[in-house]
């Protein structure tokens, strides 16, 4: 099986200022993401053959890139997809079609990882393939956790008259009668090339599966906030789960 991995980010960021090529506990945090991509090439070896292009205008980026033994493709992001209002699909979908054609390969699966979460753990990424393959009529698997609350139940809305309703109607008088309910993490995504090739609906239209991910591992970075708590979490999971110490334990076999 032939495997794109992607990684796309933009040179700019509003919420927190060069958030892609800072520095996460001494390291730049993309060498986390590529650790987990170095890990899984390495034991996948026999069963996939995993291509990684990155796609971004950030000159930054590439060059902590190059002092890694990471081979990649660069994918120049083209000014129609660098602004706020681009769709990372798109994004994905303009890195397919130029890493088909530089590469000559056909894929199978394109595997996006986010290069702001550092925390994962290389089952995670195993996990989500097989997900995606299992479910002929999937066109995406992504990454999920069991939210914490639940529209039916602790997650309110305010009424026209000033009171707050659950934001769902519901009789529930407890969460474990409430449907379960997942939280969308964006930590990774497994496409299947023809639906990013001949569909143009949007994700949320998509036939969409989830593989679970321990929730603790995942904050959105959209403050200097969330990345003094990602740190901290991150420390704690480190010292405490080999699982995700592994990958950044690697980092020091993939810097030349």
């Amino acid at each position: 099986m032939q495997i794109l991995s992607t990684i796309c980010a933009r040179a700019g960021s509003k919420g927190v200022k060069g958030k892609n090529v800072r520095e996460f506990l001494g390291q730049p945090i993309s060498y986390y993401t590529l650790s987990a991509f170095s890990l899984f090439s390495q034991r996948s070896k026999g069963k996939y053959n995993c291509t990684l292009a990155i796609n971004t205008d950030s000159d930054k980026l590439i060059e902590q890139v190059k002092l890694t033994n990471i081979e990649f493709l660069h994918v120049e992001r083209i000014p129609e997809l660098a602004g706020d209002s681009a769709s990372k699909i798109d994004v994905i979908r303009n890195t397919l079609e130029i890493s088909e054609r530089e590469t000559g390969i056909d894929f199978d699966v394109i595997l996006d990882m986010d290069l702001t979460s550092p925390l994962r753990k290389i089952e995670d990424i195993f996990n989500l393939i097989v997900k995606l393959k299992s479910i002929p009529d999937a066109d995406v698997a992504m990454t999920i956790t069991e939210a914490r609350r639940n529209p039916y139940f602790n997650q309110l809305t305010q009424k026209d008259n000033g009171f707050l309703k659950t934001v769902i109607d519901s009789e529930y008088v407890a969460r474990q009668q409430s449907p379960p309910v997942y939280d969308a993490n964006a930590s990774l995504y497994a496409y299947r090339p023809g639906f990013l090739k001949n569909s143009d609906k949007i994700l949320l239209k998509a036939n969409m599966v989830g593989s679970l991910m321990d929730d603790t591992g995942i904050l959105d970075i959209d403050s200097e906030r969330d990345f003094f708590l990602m740190e901290a979490v991150a420390n704690f999971l480190y010292e405490k789960d080999p699982l995700y110490a592994e990958i950044k334990n690697n980092i020091s076999k993939i810097i030349v």
